[in-house]
């Protein structure tokens, strides 16, 4: 840029500011550091200055910067658990200091926050001994644990999963459905972190909210203090679940947003179906950078993805055509991933197996990676993505239209804090109409039930209290007073719906049988298992019945054969390799914990009924060994740990031994005298190791981080 025209921009700048417009005037700083690195111009000591004006002080170049900035940009730095301080943003610095006075907040804020920042400042400042960080999906637990091993590993034990012991300093990231494991062994938490609370509303997550407002009720009744995150929350009315909190609506953007209305341009003449795909095409050959294109339906992202392949040239990247051969080799030629990753096109969905999703993700930061990633709403979710563009197909979230507060989200995956100054948005379609969202948290009749009537933590009213005395009551009368007094702080039964615990305590009494044929299930004989996985995929509400008790059949084999092998035998019953995918989850999380459930209350009820703990554990870990299981949310594939305990170097069959134990067992070896001793690794499979190694925190001697 000429200097004319920065002078031109900074008087703009100033005269904002004079104004009292700092949000506009943040927003032309934003958009004036976006030129400059573009045109690579280095800052002169009045953009500094104007930087620090409008709070970004991360983004201030103190080698450019007079003596006044430098030393309100060194004020502002703080250890977040690295080698070097890092600086806040003027936002940041005001959740942080309330955090390490002790106060409990809820905070609403932007995308490109960085919220990561100040939990990670918190916990190096003032080194709590109990963390439990509560997270909406397993890819972005993966993706915090190794962000955190990273920073605190070598003081603090970060957990996972649910089978651990608890270190005197441990830092828990886990989705709400495994907290209920360490409720009872867990005497005090200094600070609970739950991210993404808005899914603590139905309207938001209808088949998951009950679990998380369980788990904020059950851990809070614990926790010294609480740090509950969203974005995009315009007002948090009065509830009993934040009660005793100060809510914090901040609008600190550190990226700009720039939205390409593309709709408007549609010929009169042209049908929305033809201009969209038009569009997209001219789009994709612009090559105009990182990529999330939101299709909104997974009917859309087969629609999106031949569109793109159709009309994209293969990347001629090296580590996409490995990438590509690797899928071919571990899930078949024919599984059309192995075909779009070649063209840089990803899939990110809640179908996809998770080796996958964290593979596609890691890839996407490459430059020679990944270009396009199609998605679901999944994306907003599931990972921290650092993206350019985002390209809005379509205004669904599967048969649903999406709302203001979900097309929010979606955008604000555009731009990313020290990546890109400004993210463009591309709406093929014309998006929801601008509305304030409300999060309404209301307790649903189902949670009040599972409380603790002496100790519930939370404010009840009297009808609630009479809901969990009804529901005490008639358990007891179902049960007997002293089995279920037993069966009543058990974590599992306690995790567990009221009107599903009902409805099974009813089956089982009415019918000591039920489910039918359930002995088969302690024996290593899959077909004759179908009957009493039948019944409980049934009172489980399970959809695709015949389909999921099949799969389940033919993929308890998992760990002897290959994936291509299972998908030969399955799709014969017409399953997909994403219905693969999608019932293995079903199978690991819904499955196996209603038949838990079952066996807890049989054996109570019943003491001579046959124990199905073996079934249970081992469908709970998709029929694979439990630390070849665990070690997927670490990023080590099955089909790589399947090769490693071949060379004998380490037993992944050993189901008594800890997940953290194999970790401290993998760093023992060593990356180079692995990828030397385990026999038929490709080159693929090498880079996903270093991978692994690098999110378990692996060190050499010289206490130089192994991979780059």
């Amino acid at each position: 840029m000429l200097n004319d025209d920065i002078f031109t921009r900074c008087s703009e700048i100033n005269d904002k500011l004079n104004e009292g417009c700092v949000s506009e005037a943040r927003a032309m700083v934003i958009k004036l550091l976006d030129c400059l690195e573009k045109d690579n111009d280095s800052y002169m000591p009045l953009i500094n200055h104007l930087v620090r004006e409008v709070g970004l002080y991360p983004y201030m170049n103190p080698e450019t910067s007079n003596w006044e900035d430098r030393f309100a940009y060194e004020a502002f730095k703080t250890d977040i658990g690295e080698d070097k301080k890092y600086a806040l943003h003027l936002d940041q610095s005001l959740v942080l200091k309330r955090l390490l006075l002790g106060d409990s907040i809820a905070v609403s804020a932007p995308t490109s926050f960085g919220k990561s920042f100040i939990i990670d400042a918190y916990i190096a400042i003032k080194r709590p001994n109990i963390v439990v960080d509560i997270v909406p999906t397993v890819a972005l637990a993966d993706e915090t644990r190794r962000r955190l091993t990273h920073k605190f590993g070598d003081e603090y034990k970060i957990i996972t999963t649910t089978d651990a012991t608890v270190a005197e300093k441990s830092i828990f990231v886990f989705p709400q459905e495994r907290a209920f494991a360490y409720i009872q062994i867990l005497e005090v938490i200094d600070i609970l972190i739950v991210d993404e609370f808005y899914k603590a509303s139905a309207k938001y997550d209808d088949s998951r909210s009950s679990i998380l407002l369980n788990t904020m009720i059950e851990l809070g009744k614990k926790a010294k203090q609480r740090y509950y995150l969203a974005p995009n929350i315009s007002e948090l009315p009065d509830n009993v679940f934040t009660e005793g909190m100060e809510f914090l609506k901040l609008d600190f953007k550190t990226v700009v947003t720039q939205a390409c209305k593309m709709y408007r341009k549609k010929p009169q003449d042209v049908d929305m179906d033809t201009f969209k795909r038009e569009t997209l095409r001219q789009l994709a050959r612009q090559d105009i950078g990182k990529t999330l294109i939101y299709a909104g339906t997974y009917s859309n992202i087969s629609t999106v993805c031949d569109i793109l392949k159709d009309s994209l040239p293969e990347r001629n990247s090296k580590i996409l055509n490995a990438f590509s051969e690797w899928i071919a080799k571990n899930y078949g030629s024919h599984y059309r991933l192995h075909s779009l990753v070649k063209k840089g096109i990803g899939i990110h969905n809640g179908q996809m197996h998770r080796s996958l999703s964290q593979l596609q993700v890691k890839l996407f930061e490459r430059a020679d990676g990944l270009t396009n990633m199609v998605s679901t709403s999944s994306i907003i979710e599931g990972v921290n993505t650092q993206a350019e563009n985002v390209i809005l197909w379509s205004v669904k979230n599967g048969v649903s239209s999406i709302d203001y507060f979900t097309y929010r989200n979606i955008i604000g995956r555009a731009g990313r804090m020290f990546r890109y100054f400004v993210g463009k948005v591309y709406l093929l379609e014309m998006p929801p109409e601008t509305e304030n969202t409300t999060l309404e948290l209301e307790l649903p009749d189902d949670v009040a039930r599972s409380l603790d009537g002496n100790n519930p933590g939370i404010r009840l009213n009297n009808l609630q209290f009479q809901l969990i005395k009804s529901f005490q009551d008639e358990m007891a009368a179902l049960l007997s007073p002293g089995i279920w007094s037993v069966l009543y702080n058990n974590p599992q039964i306690k995790s567990c719906n009221p009107t599903l615990l009902k409805a099974i305590v009813l089956k089982i009494k009415q019918d000591s049988n039920w489910p039918r044929n359930y002995d088969a299930l302690t024996r290593r004989k899959p077909w004759d298992w179908r009957t009493a996985i039948e019944d409980v995929i049934d009172i489980a509400n399970i959809r695709r019945k015949g389909q999921v008790k099949t799969y389940t059949c033919l993929a308890s084999n998992e760990w002897s054969k290959t994936i291509p092998y299972i998908y030969e035998q399955v799709s014969k019953y017409g399953i997909t390799m994403e219905d693969m995918f999608d019932f293995e989850r079903k199978i690991c999380f819904n499955l196996a914990s209603v038949l838990s459930i079952i066996n807890i209350i049989k054996q109570a009820i019943y003491p001579n009924t046959p124990d199905i703990s073996d079934f249970v554990h081992r469908a709970s870990n998709a029929f694979l060994p439990k630390l070849v299981f665990q070690l997927e949310e670490y990023g080590l594939p099955r089909m790589i740990s399947k090769k490693i305990h071949s060379s004998r170097m380490i037993n992944l069959e050993d189901d008594s031994i800890e997940i953290s134990t194999i970790i401290d067992k993998f760093k023992e070896i060593g990356l180079d005298n692995l990828l030397v001793s385990v026999k038929g690794l490709d080159a693929f499979d090498k880079y996903i190791i270093k991978y692994f190694y690098q999110g378990i925190g692996y060190v050499e001697s010289s206490g130089k981080c192994k991979i780059s």
